[in-house]
């Protein structure tokens, strides 16, 4: 009774301190250091805006990136950072160890308030969410389709404002999110702080969505991490700055995932292919699972011809979906051309590739750079093709599971992308969340702390000796869960460290760790 007390006063501890902390992050949002994308929260909350003025030092909100104050604004960012990480772990283990029950209520209830400031922040980490309110706008208000046309063909719409870079992009984004986004552009209208709040607030939506199938996933397979893996997920600080206060689309992308996985446990296979290429109509990128679901669906079959009977149906559901899916917003090749020729496929930024791409093109003229990118490109992608098989082997030889196959396929697909950033961390945390507590769930962890340590180095004031930060964004990205993979003994202490429970616990669930192998053992 007394540990059920301490586990209890812990609980409400971390979530008392995690408010806190993202109430910090609010606050900080008003600095000019760091380079955030502004909303309009303060202009359009007057209060709130007297409120932090008071709290932020006015020699600290008006520092330049290239001052020394700059350097203190960024520490306090790390600060708050760490702590965020911090508090997300010790609920971790208060989930995992059984000093506290945690019902989904408990867990939902406190995504709630700590989405508050991050809905309501005077600065975005990212400016995607503008160019998906345009895209939604060129829906909703022109009735043209963003897949064909570029915002820069509205020349004279107000809203081009609202975004400096990418206005001569058509959407790389499939139909499924530039439908929602049609239908959140109609209800904000012209506000560009109602459509902040609006997509911000729709996101929230999808994470929840995916914190209850997780939970129900779990419930059914693993019951005993239940709790732990909605607070892995739901309660993850990375997750939530990009979702809750970025508002980046990955979010659906994580939920069809595991609604996918979902449908897997309960034998609904044509639904998960269903799901898994409503997910490629999000990104297109996404449809890079669906090789590993086929292959699970097919390794539990029987016979030869029952497999290739499986595989027929599985890419005859595939097809037909994405065309279907594809159909109100219909381009022909233009999605995937257009795929193909953004900069994320294109541009080198924040990757071990990027910095090779430096090294080797110093001192280069034009021409050179040009054949080094080209070079870059077949080398990086030839790598891509070769870890793939590997990996593909090595899931139908051990016969792996499919969330674990999943999360290191996307993660090798993370390492051959020529741009890459954080967000781009949702979908494997939200994946690695539903496994459970394992060594996959232990590189889920390090991907966490890589994608908060780059924001670290994003703030990195433009003076020395940090600047360095900033430039090698990449090692601060990738280094913590490259560790893991290579360090062994490290991934065994993170896996502790994230997922560690009472001995009791552990024990009490190996009588159910049999019936838990049986209907989820492909999850």
């Amino acid at each position: 009774m007394e540990r059920v007390g301490r586990g209890r006063v812990l609980l409400l501890l971390a979530i008392v301190t995690t408010c806190v902390l993202y109430g910090a992050l609010f606050v900080l949002g008003r600095v000019q250091s760091i380079p955030f994308f502004p909303t309009q929260t303060l202009q359009k909350l007057r209060w709130l805006d007297e409120v932090t003025a008071r709290l932020m030092p006015d020699n600290l909100e008006a520092a330049s990136r290239r001052s020394e104050l700059a350097i203190t604004n960024m520490l306090l960012f790390g600060l708050v950072a760490l702590g965020l990480i911090g508090m997300w772990v010790l609920a971790l283990r208060l989930a995992r160890a059984g000093e506290v029950h945690m019902g989904l209520w408990w867990i939902l209830m406190p995504v709630a308030l700590f989405s508050v400031p991050l809905v309501l922040m005077p600065g975005m980490f990212s400016m995607d969410a503008y160019l998906y309110m345009f895209y939604g706008r060129t829906l909703s208000t022109y009735g043209e389709n963003p897949i064909l046309i570029a915002p820069n063909q509205f020349a004279g719409d107000p809203h081009l404002g609202w975004f400096p870079y990418w206005k001569n992009l058509r959407s790389a984004y499939g139909p499924v999110w530039l439908m929602l986004s049609g239908g959140l552009s109609t209800i904000a209208g012209e506000s560009r702080f109602a459509n902040i709040v609006t997509y911000k607030v729709a996101t929230l939506g999808l994470h929840v969505l995916t914190i209850v199938a997780i939970w129900l996933l779990l419930r059914r397979v693993r019951p005993e991490s239940a709790a732990w893996g909605a607070v892995f997920y739901g309660w993850n600080p990375l997750v939530l700055i990009e979702v809750v206060n970025s508002a980046h689309n990955d979010v659906m992308i994580a939920a069809f995932a595991v609604l996918s996985l979902l449908a897997v446990s309960c034998g609904r296979w044509l639904l998960a292919v269903f799901l898994v290429s409503a997910a490629g109509m999000v990104k297109l990128t996404a449809l890079v699972l669906m090789p590993f679901l086929v292959l699970a669906w097919m390794i539990g079959l029987p016979s030869v011809r029952a497999r290739l009977r499986a595989a027929l149906l599985a890419t005859a559901v595939a097809v037909v979906s994405s065309l279907a899916l594809y159909a109100p917003l219909w381009a022909g090749a233009a999605l995937l051309e257009n795929s193909l020729e953004n900069p994320a496929a294109t541009r080198y930024a924040h990757t071990f590739w990027a910095v090779l791409g430096a090294i080797l093109n110093r001192g280069a003229d034009r021409a050179a750079r040009d054949a080094v990118q080209q070079q870059l490109h077949l080398v990086r992608n030839a790598a891509f093709v070769l870890a793939f098989i590997f990996l593909v082997l090595w899931f139908v030889r051990g016969r792996r599971e499919l969330a674990h196959a999943w999360v290191w396929g996307w993660f090798l697909y993370c390492l051959s992308l020529s741009w890459i950033w954080p967000w781009y961390f949702v979908l494997p945390i939200a994946i690695a969340a539903a496994r459970g507590p394992s060594r996959t769930a232990a590189l889920a962890g390090g991907l966490t702390f890589g994608g908060m340590l780059f924001w670290f180095g994003w703030t990195a004031p433009r003076i020395s000796p940090v600047t360095w930060l900033n430039q090698y964004k990449s090692v601060l990205l990738f280094g913590p869960p490259l560790l893991i993979v290579v360090w062994p003994a490290l991934g065994r202490g993170a896996e502790r460290l994230l997922s560690q429970g009472a001995t009791g616990t552990r024990q009490a669930s190996d009588n159910k760790q049999a019936t838990s192998e049986r209907i989820g053992g492909r999850v």
